[in-house]
């Protein structure tokens, strides 16, 4: 609407301009004030006449038409939405358009002789545009299968011919700066620009019987660390983990399957440490790759090339005299052993370890060598989480729990209370999933005496559970419960993730 109006508004001008010129033309005298009087007489003549009062009528019009626009443009321009700076090309409005769109940019990129960065720019898009957390390159006999997995879902967006495999596999390399030759796993960070949009990914490689399998776990770094608050956590829940935080010394392990939220969690907990204790406390991390860049912490990114491992940077950053120390994960015993020296000296150390449950944190690292008196005192705490996807208000539908998912409630000790719960049904709103968002579920176990003593006796995982559970721990069954009692989730979520 812009144009039109500034194309009326320069026509206005023009005949207002050729209706002057030629009455000023007709002058004898050049003068000011001669100028005026004769335009002035002559218009009274000139459009007087019948051929001229198409000009007079022409511009007026011009000139309405030309404001009534503008004032119409003002307003449409304050009331227009900003326009996104990222990725707004793709039209589609749910999640099946969305991918439908993806599908179809992927695949004629990948027609004749492909075009690989173009094929992979359009992945990347797609998986944006649908908010996915990953992106699947998956080759196999039959071609290379693309997927996303949008809220724990994977969803299958395309199969390229085989041939696409290495020269994909080539590209994500060279853009997280990997070695392109070797054919070993490896792992790193992929930063790049797209639409006028920053995309920061993990990247890890791995060789399989068909070619190399790429998952890029989507980190979008322009968003905020969460407060504790902002985690979802239950009241109740997040004064026991703040309490623990408050602790001057000690291991906090978390642990969880991969997309579970863990490292969105230890950030918050380092926000947290940060904003409660002395403006002197150093925090240091040590990450592989750094996901987040915090400003209120010392980042330092592992390099298996430079000999920079955890072990051996964990080592040196103690030198350092941290107070807080984020190790991104406890893989061997060697940075184990020195963890946990460093929580025995005035150190409290924030990490992540691969265990099925809170109190199966201790046999975990009981099998890499640790000796279990060294990991009763070192330990503070232990945190489980997982994330449940949460139920659609628009289409949810009130249910009676079924026999069946009572008697697996039952088998875990766990007994469902009457009351009101709801169930998955699919609608536009959520693109027939029955599901929009997820959120957080999780069991604390806080290191007591019963607790030191059970681990110090080698105690089977089932006590220290039940020894956890006595002294305050709720369980990631219950903890399940508490948000299906809520209406956000269904029970039959609560036992996938958790049962």
């Amino acid at each position: 609407m812009g144009s039109w109006t500034k194309l009326l508004a320069a026509l206005s001008a023009a005949l207002l301009l050729l209706g002057i010129g030629t009455l000023a033309s007709q002058l004898d005298s050049i003068t000011l004030v001669a100028l005026q009087d004769s335009v002035a007489s002559h218009a009274r003549v000139v459009f007087a006449g019948a051929a001229w009062r198409w000009l007079v009528t022409l511009a007026g019009g011009s000139l309405a038409v030309a404001a009534v626009l503008t004032i119409v443009d003002t307003v449409l321009s304050v009331r227009r939405p900003p326009r996104s700076p990222t990725f707004s090309e793709m039209s589609g409005s749910t999640l099946e358009e969305a991918l439908s769109q993806t599908q179809r940019r992927v695949l004629q990129c990948a027609e004749g002789e492909a075009n690989i960065v173009a094929l992979f720019d359009e992945l990347l898009r797609g998986a944006v545009r649908t908010r996915s957390s990953d992106i699947h390159i998956s080759p196999n006999q039959d071609g290379v299968r693309l997927t996303l997995r949008v809220e724990g879902t994977l969803h299958e967006v395309a199969v390229v011919p085989p041939a696409i495999a290495p020269l994909l596999a080539t590209r994500v390399k060279v853009m997280a700066r990997l070695d392109t030759v070797a054919k070993s796993p490896q792992d790193g960070r992929l930063v790049t620009y797209l639409d006028a949009g920053a995309i920061e990914a993990r990247v890890s490689t791995l060789p399989t019987e068909n070619g190399e399998r790429v998952v890029l776990r989507i980190v979008r770094g322009s968003r905020d660390v969460f407060d504790l608050p902002g985690l979802g956590f239950a009241p109740d829940f997040q004064k026991r983990l703040e309490a623990v935080l408050a602790r001057p010394q000690g291991l906090i392990f978390v642990t969880g399957p991969v997309g579970s939220g863990k490292t969105t969690t230890l950030y918050a907990c380092l926000k947290h440490i940060a904003r409660t204790r002395s403006k002197t406390t150093a925090l240091v991390t040590l990450e592989d790759p750094i996901e987040l860049e915090l400003p209120f912490a010392t980042q330092t990114q592992m390099n298996q090339k430079a000999g920079m491992n955890f072990a051996s940077v964990l080592r040196s950053v103690l030198r350092q005299d941290p107070n807080v120390l984020m190790v991104g994960e406890i893989r061997d015993h060697e940075t184990a052993e020195i963890a946990m020296q460093a929580g025995l000296t005035g150190h409290l150390i924030l990490t992540t370890v691969h265990g099925n449950s809170a109190a199966g944190v201790f046999a975990r690292l009981i099998d890499i060598g640790v000796e279990p008196f060294v990991l009763a005192s070192a330990t503070a705490g232990c945190l489980s989480q997982r994330l449940l996807r949460t139920l659609c208000t628009a289409c949810r539908k009130e249910t009676k729990p079924e026999a069946m998912i009572e008697d697996r409630f039952s088998q875990a000790g766990v007994v469902v209370p009457p009351g009101t719960y709801y169930e998955a049904i699919g609608c536009d709103f959520c693109d027939d999933q029955g599901f929009v968002g997820r959120a957080p579920i999780a069991e604390l176990l806080i290191m007591d005496e019963a607790l030191r003593k059970a681990v110090h006796d080698r105690s089977p995982t089932t006590e220290i559970e039940a020894v956890a559970q006595t002294e305050g721990m709720v369980s990631l069954l219950r903890d399940g419960l508490r948000v299906a009692r809520a209406g956000d989730t269904s029970l039959a979520e609560v036992l996938r993730v958790a049962g």
